[in-house]
Parts: C-alpha cells; structure tokens; sequence
C-alpha cells in the first residue's frame, strides 16, 4: 500500500487499443497521472489546508498524450504506459505540492523526487512475455484508436494505491474559469 498525489483521469476504457497485446488493461476508475507518490504513510496534520491553497490557485490545463512506452525499463517492463508530451505545467503542479508538503513538515523521500516522466498507465505486462517481442507489437498499435488524445488536469487527489486499485481520499480542485 501506499500513497501518492495525481490526477485520476475516468471514463477511459482501453480494452479495444491493446487487443491482442499480452498485458492486463488497467480496471475502468483507475487510470491515473502519478506527481509524487509519498510513501507508505498518509500525511497528516494541516497539510490539506496547505494543499488547498496551493492547488485551488493553479489555473486549469491540459495535457497531450504522447506515445506508448514500457516501464520501468525496456528490459523488464512491467507496465505499459503512454507518455505526457510538454509536461511543464505538470512539473510546477508537482514542485508547488513537493514544497507545500515539506513547508506542512511532510518528510519524502529523496528517491521519491527523482526524475519527473509523467504517463498514463494503461495494462500491466504479463509475466512470461519477452520484451523485443511487446516492442515489436507495439509498433503496430493505431493511437487513432485510443479513447482519449488529451486529458485535462482540473484537480489533484491524494490517493492510496492498493494493488492495482487506486482510491481518492481527498480531492483539491484546480482553478478553472
């Protein structure tokens, strides 16, 4: 278990795009752009408070979805994803939450804070599948057939990730006009 802010994208529903890929589609409700997974501990404190403010002062956007790629490597992914194209907004949502937690005395983790590759997960990988060949498959995948090209980001969730299911515990609604 553990848990993370991001913004949960609904209504999608990938089951058509990845026919005859060897992986697992993520279950309808659970797609989500990870900005900072925090750990196995749930803040507390005045941290939403703090949170709140932060967030309800970003002014709303959207974000393009780019291509598929395997992660955590391509020598042993575990999930296919599809990458986040121009990820700045994203990236200065994630460093007003990072310093909104530390200034709320929220300890993460440095290896939480590394590099910054938001993407949309999509199917986990099965077990016994060899890579070149997924890579292979892959290059055959028509992006014209995914539900969606662009998300929009109008709110932030802390979420607590549980296996493959994914819960929002308190929702912090961006600036939209």
């Amino acid at each position: 278990m553990g848990y993370l802010y991001g913004v949960m994208v609904t209504g999608l529903n990938f089951t058509k795009a990845l026919a005859g890929l060897p992986v697992v589609p993520v279950k309808q409700g659970n797609h989500h752009i990870t900005l900072l997974y925090i750990g196995d501990r749930k803040p507390s404190g005045g941290v939403g408070d703090k949170l709140r403010r932060v967030v309800e002062g970003f002014q709303c956007f959207r974000v393009e979805l780019g291509q598929p790629l395997l992660l955590p490597s391509l020598v042993k992914p575990r999930v296919l994803a599809i990458e986040i194209n121009d990820h700045g907004l994203l990236a200065r949502l994630r460093a007003l939450i990072i310093n909104a937690l530390r200034d709320s005395g929220v300890n993460i983790a440095d290896r939480y804070l590394g590099d910054f590759k938001p993407h949309l997960t999509v199917a986990y990988v099965r077990v016994k599948v060899d890579p070149q060949y997924l890579i292979t498959l892959l290059s055959y995948v028509d992006l014209s057939t995914l539900p969606v090209r662009a998300i929009p980001v109008d709110r932030v969730s802390l979420v607590r990730a549980w296996g493959d299911n994914y819960t929002e515990l308190v929702t912090y609604r961006l600036s939209c006009s």
